[in-house]
């Protein structure tokens, strides 16, 4: 299972970049911020934030595991066969 967990704990079972952008915007709204202010807290651009969040798969990395801590979230990864 690969996942993405919230500050509550909840996984979210992930199998596509698509997956992980709509979880990323869906934290983004409950946070209350904008593509601007999240890309202004993460380090990053605007533009990034909207690649991430429709899922384009060569977004970098390390800005997307920025995104997340800022977000409150954890990517957690399991070895364990589906």
């Amino acid at each position: 299972m690969n996942g993405l967990s919230s500050h509550t704990g909840s996984p979210l079972v992930l199998s596509d970049a698509k997956g992980l952008g709509q979880a990323v915007r869906r934290a983004r709204k409950a946070s209350g911020l904008t593509q601007t202010g999240l890309a202004g807290l993460a380090g990053t651009g605007p533009r990034f934030i909207g690649d991430l969040e429709r899922g384009k798969p060569g977004v970098e990395f390390g800005k997307v595991l920025d995104v997340l801590a800022v977000l409150g979230l954890r990517l957690l990864l399991s070895g364990e066969a589906t």
